[in-house]
């Protein structure tokens, strides 16, 4: 947040105007300010090439369905500025006419970061999107050379927690990419330091459940928005 408001100086409210295919047609100068553009520069962008990734989706959809007699909406999403880091805005979208063409305004508000919601499912995606690219690199080089079964058993455990989904200990070895013998290893380890716990699965006393405890949750969480903010 003291990045944007560095750049738009103490006001906080930006506009921003776009036609029916998202390329903006019109901004004020603390918009491109905010983003780290001159406003010229920005005339006849795609906003979703200025919005961060993750959000592109939803964002798309919402302004689908405006345009096709949806209701106005509002979306908390990431811009990425020219500096490359993260601008979180809440953006308040409604649609109007001018003759027959149809123009999309968008208020745009600065905000400090996510919503606790927006928090949870930014972490669960960095978390996914890092462990993924982690298993590319198995394919193009030996494991052995660059394996961390652990740090991997932590990245999908801390995920799947966060999707409220529960992970039990032959899948957590699984998404170790380790030997079973290995991974239970790992297991134990992490057990001792207190980042992850094994519960006896209530419905099946023979399974074990393993989540993050407090401490080990913090500590990735810490580390994925550290992260991003790169």
């Amino acid at each position: 947040m003291e990045r944007a408001v560095d750049r738009a100086g103490a006001r906080k409210l930006l506009s921003c105007l776009t036609d029916e295919q998202l390329r903006i047609v019109d901004a004020d100068e603390d918009y491109g300010t905010a983003l780290g553009y001159a406003r010229d520069a920005l005339i006849g962008r795609d906003v979703l090439e200025l919005t961060h990734p993750d959000d592109r989706d939803i964002n798309r959809e919402r302004a689908n369905a405006l345009m096709t007699g949806g209701v106005p909406f509002s979306i908390t999403k990431r811009y990425i500025g020219a500096d490359g880091r993260p601008l979180w805005v809440t953006n308040h979208i409604s649609l109007f006419h001018a003759g027959r063409t149809r123009r999309m305004m968008a208020t745009v508000e600065l905000i400090d970061g996510p919503p606790a919601e927006d928090e949870t499912r930014l972490l669960r995606k960095s978390a996914e999107r890092i462990l993924a690219k982690r298993r590319l690199r198995t394919h193009h080089f030996e494991d052995e050379m660059f394996g961390e079964p652990a740090f991997d058993l932590l990245l999908d455990l801390f995920a799947q927690d966060l999707a409220g989904r529960h992970t039990y200990t032959t899948s957590a070895a699984i998404a170790s990419g380790a030997p079973l013998t290995t991974a239970l290893r790992q297991i134990a380890m992490l057990v001792e330091r207190d980042w992850i716990v094994r519960d006896p699965d209530p419905d099946d006393r023979r399974r074990i459940r393993l989540r993050m405890t407090a401490s080990g949750s913090l500590r990735m969480r810490n580390y994925l928005l550290a992260a991003e903010s790169l």
